[in-house]
């Protein structure tokens, strides 16, 4: 039967401006958009539900997103409020001091460049301090930094003379010690040494699914769940079909993996609930902890310009790889010469043979130039960046690359006059994935604190429809399922979301504050405000 809603205040998002006050839902789809009397037409007997004036607005999708990473870390000890290295060392002699000895202890979370006493991540002999009896792990919240004490470091068999996989992912004192600081590949290489609590496959599916319900209470009906195993970060495809299968998934997931198909598959295979996606590069590091690959040394350590994954030609032969076999290209660049790399190895690849629509994914992109910007608005490109990155980094960006390389970090502004298709994703678990953070951050470009006042570098800023529009149109066009979801219209899969407040003539500096009252997945309620549906 039919279910009809009337009385909305319905943003369709199919331009700007559009909007309509009531649709019909029958059969996971939508029927009609229209005016309440349209709506009402579709016969007695129908299910009629009064909007009472609220606001709707398309599901939203987060385009990168590591969601068993998210889900997993739901497990770990958050650091996230520590703000200050004392109490960040407090909150782990909290933990170890109600774990039995010789169990591990893992943290996530924390930023050291938010601290208030020191700006400096611990060392392994304060990590040993508070946590002497349990090998320990603790990851920033980027995800790329890492810092161990001497148990875990002599689990993962990094010691004095260790010869890392990529140069410069582990630390070492004047002596030759390691200080406990690992990146990327090292980190992994010990993780992997751990006892896993998901090990089973309903295991992975009952934390997977506690996460879904988490992001549809932020109105997300959809994720791309992207692999990333140098920074252990996997995910499952079973698990998501097998949650599917029990009609428990309550997003849909379109996977990411940085690994190519050992068959022969292409982007798009499987249905509306999980489809296989992108090959995922990682081409360089992150800024916090100074791997983004630079063309000039960082304003803060000039002895250094970042730590690179592949030589040109690696990545040139990658990229060419997954587009022979039409399988979308995705990368994560952050450094202005991580894109300037990226940006050449599509040219080469898109130039020697032209196809209709590839939509490669330049991922983060997050310090630029001129001329990579000139270039890539030649190209058949789609920019999946994350718009809490300025909010978070506003406070430390200057001191990485300086004032004058800062007019071209997280220029959005520029890339969208430059008619280039922006998306938009939290890279959770390392930022927030409330679309409404991410809407406040990047029309404020301002921390969460409201800092600076007017915002950093406010002529990049964004309007709240183009903000909004990255997480629905656009994140719909990204993974080709454009004439399937991401507006509200006659066809298109029933997801939508019903807001406290109309974010349209909400002031930015508020949006964070608007809370989701209903999402639907297919007509189907998933998240009610205050009822768990669990």
């Amino acid at each position: 039967m039919a279910t009809v809603y009337v009385n909305g205040t319905v943003y369709t998002m199919r331009h700007e401006g559009d909007k309509c006050t009531a649709f019909v839902v029958d059969d996971g789809k939508f029927m009609y958009c229209g005016t309440d009397e349209g709506a009402r037409a579709f016969g007695e007997g129908c299910q009629v539900v009064d909007l009472k004036g609220k606001t709707v607005i398309p599901g939203m999708i987060d385009t990168h997103q590591h969601l068993f990473a998210y889900a997993r870390d739901l497990q770990k000890l958050n650091l996230k409020r520590a703000g200050s290295k004392k109490e960040l060392l407090e909150m782990i002699r909290e933990r170890a001091s109600h774990t039995p000895a010789g169990e591990w202890i893992l943290g996530t979370g924390f930023d050291h460049e938010k601290f208030t006493d020191q700006k400096e991540l611990p060392t392994r002999e304060e990590l040993d301090l508070v946590c002497p009896d349990h090998p320990l792990i603790i990851t920033r919240y980027c995800l790329h930094v890492n810092v161990a004490n001497s148990l875990a470091l002599k689990a993962g068999g990094i010691g004095r003379g260790f010869q890392a996989k990529v140069e410069g992912t582990v630390e070492f004192d004047e002596n030759g010690e390691p200080t406990g600081t690992l990146r990327d590949q090292a980190a992994a290489d010990i993780i992997a040494a751990i006892p896993d609590p998901l090990a089973s496959l309903e295991q992975k599916k009952d934390a997977v699914e506690k996460a879904c319900h988490e992001l549809n209470s932020h109105g997300l009906t959809g994720v791309h769940a992207i692999q990333g195993i140098h920074c252990n970060l996997p995910e499952y495809t079973d698990v998501y079909q097998s949650l599917a299968d029990d009609e428990r998934l309550t997003v849909r997931v379109y996977l990411g993996y940085d690994e190519l198909p050992g068959c022969h598959i292409r982007t798009g295979l499987g249905d509306e609930m999980v489809k296989y996606g992108f090959y995922k590069l990682y081409v360089d590091g992150n800024m916090g902890g100074r791997t983004a690959l630079l063309f000039s040394p960082y304003s803060d350590d000039i002895d250094s310009m970042g730590i690179p994954n592949y030589t040109q030609e690696e990545l040139d032969q990658k990229v060419k790889d997954a587009y022979e076999r039409n399988i979308q290209v995705g990368a994560h660049v952050i450094g202005d010469r991580a894109a300037d790399m990226l940006t050449t190895a599509i040219e080469r690849a898109y130039r020697e043979n032209p196809k209709p629509d590839p939509r490669f994914r330049m991922i983060h992109m997050s310090l630029l130039n001129e001329d990579i910007i000139s270039r890539i608005a030649d190209l058949p490109v789609v920019l999946d960046i994350q718009p809490m990155f300025v909010s978070t980094n506003v406070h430390w960006s200057e001191s990485r690359v300086g004032h004058d390389r800062s007019r071209y970090h997280y220029c959005w502004r520029k890339l969208l006059d430059n008619n280039m298709i922006l998306t938009a994703g939290s890279d959770s678990p390392c930022e927030s994935y409330d679309p409404m953070d991410g809407i406040y951050a990047i029309t404020t470009r301002c921390g969460m604190d409201g800092y600076p006042e007017g915002g950093w570098f406010p002529e990049e800023k964004v309007t709240v429809y183009e903000a909004l529009e990255m997480y629905t149109k656009n994140a719909a066009y990204v993974s080709f399922e454009e004439d399937l979801k991401g507006t509200i219209e006659a066809g298109k899969l029933a997801d939508f979301v019903i807001l406290n407040k109309d974010l349209f003539h909400t002031e930015p500096e508020k949006i964070k504050d608007i809370q989701v009252e209903k999402t639907y997945l297919g007509g189907r309620m998933v998240y009610e405000r205050g009822n768990s549906l669990r």
